[in-house]
């Protein structure tokens, strides 16, 4: 049996944010991971005589302060998303060119999108990032889903579909099953509409990929952190807490459990979470999310003047971007959300490539039709993950029992992407996430030394 101060369950990069934090305050840590790698929801992988590529999260934007002084604090080199040339907007068989964030729709469409969009930045900007349920009119919100408020604002059937597509991407759920309390919130915690469309376009990317920070952490930490360690049971009592699992036990005085709330509630607990708490894991499952990389000698979309990124509104994959690093082979990367991604999870691997490299055809022409590479990963298979980007809120449960949320139980603290009152869904809010329960721990013993 060993003993520490703190007990962190994941190394993702709110668990080791968390850690790091802790270690600088002079506290003995264990890091618990129950998978055998570090980065949580980014995970790197090889391409082509060893370029990389991001099969989870990737891109970091200005607004990502906390990530960005790590990226420096460890080296990280990053490069600027290709952005030369022109995107394109793709209906069927045909393919629009265009400059910029706005797709080429007829004026109308665009207007009346563009009338919604006024309306979810005004509604959004009311939101309490620290409680959300307590927004005037959060009831009503959250009673609905954003399907619901796009077709009672949004008439204009091309247009609401344009806006169904982008919410899908960004929350990786389908706007029929997302409250619009929780659709604003996650606007809102990103800055606003004009941020989150910024945050997605004026992008950097990591040359080694974006788990490189983590596995600077995760050497830094040395022997406190244990990969296949999966954390099954936490028990509190008066003497402290004891952390178990197939390695043994830890004994500890606080926990900080940087997992997805669906992931934290399957752990035992003694005695057991207040009803809010695990109801709220019960009713806050993952989204889905599909990514997949084709490899070609060259970047060869270039050569029409392309950026690589695509918006297909009526396809499997509505999201495809250039991944290509400086100096490597043509990388074009493929994201699958929501609905579609579970479909196309449901088939073979040869069929899920089949059709995903018939929709690059169909967006960057014959020249995608044999890449000379392939990675995919989908992210609701894998155990210590089942989902992706992040956890979302179904009606009824931000005003309910979104409170639970971040509240710590005890010696017990909440940590993850999920629990950020900012950038929640990023690496950011991660990185934010860890260091704030982190200070929450730090204060318990402040007052404990004082009491």
């Amino acid at each position: 049996m060993d003993h520490a101060d703190v007990v962190v369950v994941g190394a993702g990069y709110a668990g080791l944010a968390a850690a790091r934090a802790l270690r600088a305050a002079g506290r003995e840590i264990a890091v618990l991971e129950a998978g055998g790698r570090v980065g949580g929801r980014a995970q790197t992988d090889r391409i082509a005589d060893d370029w990389a590529v991001d099969l989870g999260a990737q891109w970091i934007s200005g607004g990502h302060t906390r990530f960005a002084a790590l990226a420096e604090e460890y080296g990280a080199e990053t490069y600027a998303a290709p952005s030369d040339g022109a995107n394109l907007l793709v209906e069927g068989a045909v393919r629009h060119p265009f400059a910029g964030a706005r797709p080429p729709l007829p004026p109308l469409v665009l207007v009346v999108l563009g009338q919604a969009m006024w309306r979810i930045e005004r509604l959004a900007a009311r939101i309490d990032l620290a409680r959300p349920w307590t927004t005037p009119g959060a009831d009503r919100l959250d009673s609905m889903t954003a399907a619901t408020w796009l077709r009672r604002n949004l008439p204009e059937r091309r247009a609401r579909h344009l806006a169904e597509v982008m919410i899908g991407e960004e929350l990786c759920v389908d706007v029929g099953s997302v409250s619009m309390l929780a659709l604003l919130t996650t606007i809102r915690a990103a800055g606003g509409v004009d941020s989150g469309v910024t945050a997605e376009t004026v992008t950097r990317l990591f040359v080694d990929g974006a788990d490189g920070p983590a596995r600077s952490i995760a050497a830094e930490l040395g022997d406190v952190l244990r990969l296949h360690a999966p954390v099954t049971a936490i028990q509190q009592a008066a003497e402290g807490l004891s952390v178990r699992g197939e390695f043994g036990e830890v004994r500890a005085a606080q926990v900080i459990v940087a997992l997805p709330p669906v992931l934290a509630g399957r752990i035992t607990y003694d005695p057991p979470l207040p009803a809010a708490r695990d109801h709220l894991t019960q009713r806050m499952p993952m989204g889905s999310v599909l990514k997949a990389f084709a490899g070609y000698e060259r970047p060869f979309w270039r050569d029409d003047r392309l950026t690589g990124q695509a918006l297909n509104l009526h396809d499997p994959v509505p999201v495809t971007f250039d991944a290509t690093r400086p100096g490597g082979p043509g990388v074009l990367g493929a994201l699958i959300p929501g609905r579609a991604a579970h479909r196309l999870a449901a088939l073979s691997a040869d069929e899920r490539r089949t059709m995903i490299v018939g929709s690059l055809v169909r967006a960057f022409g014959h020249k995608a039709r044999d890449p000379i590479a392939w990675r995919e990963k989908v992210w609701a298979d894998d155990p210590y993950t089942r989902g992706g980007y992040g956890a979302f809120f179904p009606p009824g449960v931000l005003t309910s029992i979104g409170s639970a949320l971040r509240q710590p139980i005890g010696a017990i603290h909440w940590a993850g992407s999920e629990t950020a009152t900012e950038w929640a869904g990023y690496i950011e809010g991660a990185v934010r996430s860890g260091e704030r329960a982190a200070a929450e721990v730090l204060s318990a013993y402040r007052r404990a030394a004082v009491g």
